[in-house]
């Protein structure tokens, strides 16, 4: 039905193209007819001067006529198609080998497309599943280390914006969900009571919450069921609703459960469920919640009020930013917040400056391969139109005008584009489910957590690879369709099919062709090793730690109702209990471990420094460890002391810092004894007793250091923590063996993941990225690379076949086999320093871009240009000698006398 209606709209298209001059002819028809109609009447005894006018009235339906002939005309178009389409057909199964590799090429072209645009249409351009996704804004704050914003500052964006209405807001988490004595993770959204209403999602099951029993304190728990939750841990089972579970071991009552094709707002995972904001309070204490300010975890979102612009909607935000800054200094200084449309804050705001760079560079790439896929295959049908020359000779001649000999050579190259779009179909279908396995590997957890990014075929995608498949089909087919309507028929068939009469501006253009090839394999080429070195630059960069023989293990007591006295027990007890295993060097305890889940950050603000008026205090990340945890990571010890025992919550708080907070806060002064308030102004003064040496701290992998610092477990303590264990033995046969000693500390606590260090460093925020980006360039370099030759090696091939006799002549004349080579080898290489000169000068203005991207390598690194131009002139070289090598075994004899 879809190729259908495309099929009709094409027809419609050509037929309005053509009404012009099928209205003049008409105009000619209906004047005859109306000169005819006035002779009759006046014979007919009518006055002459009434003639016309009587004409015209009896000759009323002119309009009728014309819209007969159109409906003729079209008819007739229809007819002129279909037979077009039937002998293309034909004309294409006589060469089953060349449409099969035009076929092939092509598809390989729109397939690498497809993959990428699913992916990027997944990630910036399907819309949520909700009403109006268009009107959906991010509110970003910006200036304070993180995005989110506090419940007061909601509360108070609430009462006075006008420009965004319904705002909403939810935060991310981890809770224990316990059913029939089984404990197991549940992801959640913690969602205020507009949450659902605000987007405009309605229940499959049950009802939502409403603002009345989600946003105070106290109230039932209440819990709204995610679809694959519902269905994987209840069996689908409609009589849910009602029911009671237990969530971190307290009572909660499901009331209703989401749609099929809502998965929340948390961009690439999906909930099991949502709690109200209301039970954050439980954990957070109401007081604590609800009024501090600087507790910023909620993602804030709302609705663009109609008739209001972005601008406007930020323009207003900015003034409401503005007056609270001026009401809460000490919390709000230095707070600004922006306005992001939804689909540009994926996965997380203000990647809004990258997000631009890395769309572009992962449309042009695919984009240029297929560029390079069709000028390949107008090379091949270039030849193939050169060979049927002596064919479209006589169809000419027995009356077949040049409009109608283009549309049949536009049809062909018409049915192979569409041929090798739908075979990009299937590969891109089946390299985005390779890829979707491979993310999936490593970002789900050992227990499942819902990653899921829906990469499907929609109409974006379908329209894409359809306007893919047009345009590579005019790419491949127009030059040859009007090489061919323009030539000289008569001396054609006078030449009678000789194979050089295909003429110097034929060649010409295959030479064109092959040096843009050329050119943009050298781009690709470029772009792929820029990434490889990247890569290894990555691969062997200091990370600040061992990721060797190291194991990670994620509890949370928290989920099956400890509190933090019991917490602190059960870790004590499990912690010696692993260390006790004989594989076991050294275990440790973490709040966050490099490369894992972000570090939570604070405002730091230095003793004896004071700010500057509009001065902000800097915004450093921290971790709470215990002291076994830099023996653990062997994360080196540069001055100072390790943490103690004795820095409990009854001691001075104290602190070791690395090397870049150290020479950002005390530059050129030993940090030692320097003390700091994090988090506030009020807070109490943290004094340093270490430097640790820099290394990779933060969530993604960066080759610039960043400051950070480490709190002492025992002052800083988090339910949720990471338990490491340094091994002599593989970390992965540990698992077993920890999960004993777990079950025996307590056997109802799930483990939320078991992840190697080396797992985490080749992990999403680690190496993967890296990897993928390089593995995407390389495969798109090679095809371009294999293309670009095929295309030389037949330019080549071309040139020598044509130039037979010559060679012929000039040996007969005493020229030597080598000055034969050398001529024949010429071509190519001339067209290969050609390419190459148009390709380095556009991948340097292409790769400016790419700085951002890069760790370790410079976006216009000369060692990455040098090996690419040498290797891609080696292969080029080969690839021209095999043809020039034919050229010196022509026989003088057989070319004289073909003569």
């Amino acid at each position: 039905m879809f190729v259908d209606r495309i099929h009709d709209f094409w027809l419609r298209m050509k037929a309005l193209v053509r009404r012009r001059e099928l209205d003049r002819d008409l105009d000619d028809e209906v004047r005859f007819h109306l000169a005819m109609r006035e002779q009759q009447l006046r014979e007919q005894g009518v006055a002459a001067e009434e003639a016309p006018h009587a004409a015209r009235r009896q000759f009323g339906n002119v309009t009728g006529l014309k819209e007969t002939s159109r409906e003729l005309w079209g008819f007739r178009s229809l007819e002129i198609l279909w037979q077009d389409i039937r002998y293309g057909a034909r004309m294409l199964g006589k060469s089953p080998g060349l449409t099969a590799i035009v076929v092939l090429t092509l598809a390989l072209g729109t397939g690498v497309n497809t993959a990428i645009f699913s992916v990027l249409n997944a990630w910036l351009l399907r819309p949520l599943p909700v009403r109006a996704p268009e009107q959906i804004m991010v509110l970003a704050a910006h200036g304070q280390g993180s995005s989110n914003l506090s419940y007061p500052a909601l509360e108070d964006f609430r009462k006075q914006s006008t420009a965004l209405s319904d705002l909403f807001a939810y935060t991310p988490g981890v809770a224990g969900l316990t059913i029939k004595g089984q404990a197991s993770e549940f992801a959640y959204s913690a969602v205020t009571g507009n949450y659902f209403s605000a987007l405009g999602v309605k229940p499959l099951l049950g009802r939502f919450f409403v603002p009345g029993e989600s946003e105070r304190p106290g109230g039932d728990f209440l819990v709204v069921l995610g679809y694959a939750c519902w269905q994987a841990r209840f069996g689908g089972n409609p009589g849910i609703v009602g029911a009671q579970i237990l969530f971190n071991e307290k009572p909660a009552t499901i009331i209703g459960v989401v749609p099929e094709r809502f998965h929340g707002t948390f961009f690439a995972f999906t909930m099991d469920g949502y709690l109200p904001v209301a039970a954050l309070a439980l954990d957070a204490g109401a007081s604590g919640f609800w009024s501090d300010r600087r507790d910023r975890r909620l993602t804030v979102l709302g609705r663009l009020t109609p008739g209001v612009s972005l601008r406007q909607a930020q323009s207003s935000v900015n003034v409401i930013a503005d007056r609270l800054a001026a009401e809460n200094p000490a919390t709000e200084k230095g707070l600004s917040v922006r306005v992001i449309p939804e689909r540009l804050a994926r996965p997380a705001p203000f990647v809004t400056d990258l997000v631009p760079v890395v769309a572009s560079l992962f449309l042009a790439l695919p984009a240029l391969v297929l560029l390079l896929a069709a000028m390949n295959v107008a090379n091949i049908l270039l030849a193939r139109a050169a060979a049927r020359q002596g064919e479209i000779a006589i169809r000419a001649a027995l009356g077949a005008g040049r409009g109608r000999l283009t549309r049949q050579l536009l049809t062909e190259s018409s049915l192979l584009a569409l041929l090798g779009g739908l075979g990009g179909l299937v590969l891109g279908k089946w390299a985005i489910g390779a890829s979707g396995s491979m993310l999936h590997s490593v970002t789900t957890t050992s227990s499942n957590f819902g990653y899921k990014v829906d990469c499907a075929l929609d109409w974006r995608v379908f329209a894409y690879a359809l306007a893919a498949a047009v345009l590579a089909g005019l790419l491949v087919g127009i030059w040859p369709a009007l090489r061919a309507g323009r030539a000289d028929m008569s001396a054609v068939l006078h030449e009678c099919g000789r194979s050089d009469s295909g003429g110097v501006g034929r060649h010409g253009i295959r030479s064109v062709l092959v040096v843009a090839q050329v050119a943009g394999s050298l781009i690709l080429l470029i772009v792929a090793g820029l990434f490889v070195r990247s890569l290894d630059r990555a691969e062997h960069m200091y990370l600040g730690f061992d990721p060797d023989h190291v194991l990670n293990v994620m509890l949370d007591p928290h989920q099956i109702g400890y509190d933090e006295t019991r917490a602190k027990t059960f870790y004590r007890e499990l912690e010696s209990r692993v260390r006790g295993l004989p594989e076991v060097r050294s275990a440790s305890l973490a709040s966050n471990v490099p490369l894992g889940m972000p570090s939570p950050s604070g405002l730091v603000y230095v003793e004896g420094h004071p700010l500057a008026a509009g001065q902000q205090p800097p915004t450093i990340a921290y971790d709470s460890i215990d002291p076994a945890y830099f023996e653990t990571m062997r994360i080196p010890l540069l001055r100072g002391r390790n943490f103690t025992e004795s820095d409990n919550e009854m001691a001075r708080p104290v602190a070791i810092v690395n090397q870049t907070m150290a020479k950002l806060l005390w530059p050129n002064e030993d940090p030692i004894g320097k003390r700091f308030r994090g988090k506030s102004a009020t807070e109490p003064f943290v004094e340093v007793v270490g430097l640790a040496r820099d290394g990779q701290t933060m969530w993604a992998l960066s080759q610039n250091s960043t400051p950070y610092y480490y709190l002492p477990l025992t002052q800083n303590f988090s339910s949720a923590l990471s338990l490491q264990l340094r091994s002599s033995v593989p970390p992965e046969s540990l698992i077993t063996r920890v999960q004993e000693e777990i079950r025996k500390v307590d056997p109802n606590l799930p483990v939320m993941d078991f992840r190697t260090m080396k797992q985490t460093v080749h992990g999403l925020a680690g190496l993967f990225i890296f990897r993928l980006a390089a593995s995407l360039a390389g495969a798109m370099g090679t095809l371009g690379l294999t293309l670009a030759l095929v295309g030389l090696y037949g330019v080549v091939s071309f040139t020598v076949s044509q130039r037979r006799h010559e060679f012929g002549i000039r040996l007969a004349l005493g020229a030597e086999r080598s000055d034969i080579l050398k001529l024949a080898l010429r071509q190519g290489l001339g067209l290969v320093a050609a390419g190459l000169i148009a390709g380095l000068l556009c991948a340097w203005a292409l790769t400016r871009a790419m700085g951002k991207l890069l760790i370790g390598v410079s976006a216009t690194d000369p060692v990455t240009y040098a090996i690419v131009v040498v290797l891609l002139s080696a292969v080029a070289l080969a690839a021209s000698y095999a043809p020039a090598r034919r050229a010196t075994k022509v026989d003088p004899m057989v070319a004289l006398r073909y003569e």
